[in-house]
């Protein structure tokens, strides 16, 4: 599958490949997935940009924060689950003001899972 982008004449519309470029066609044949009107783009592939998995979770690695103090930013490495079962890593970056945030309302979710282990008991 591959997505042509916004600027291209076929604005972000997303295609099956159902034919590729050889010495005798001089370009991609697409169509839309479910059926509908091919289209076709260049075979140099440049009006066309590779549709990407969706992503269905992001998990934090048991990781340390890094904190670089020159574009003053925490980053964090995740690990991103897509809808076919791979995975990739990168990472969440934050300002100061978002790792404020973030502490503040982790310590509140720390203390109401403490209040509810309490209430459990």
């Amino acid at each position: 599958m591959a997505t042509s982008p916004s600027t291209s004449p076929r604005g972000g519309r997303v295609g099956v490949v159902v034919a590729l470029p050889d010495s005798n066609t001089a370009s991609y044949h697409l169509r839309p997935p479910g059926g509908g009107e091919d289209w076709t783009a260049p075979k140099d592939g440049t009006t066309l940009r590779p549709v990407s998995v969706p992503v269905t979770h992001v998990q934090p690695l048991k990781r340390d924060f890094i904190y670089d103090h020159r574009a003053q930013q925490a980053a964090l490495p995740v690990q991103i689950h897509h809808e076919d079962g791979g995975t990739s890593e990168s990472l969440l970056v934050l300002t100061p003001g978002q790792v404020e945030l973030y502490h503040i309302q982790l310590e509140q979710l720390i203390k109401s899972r403490e209040q509810a282990k309490e209430r459990q008991r």
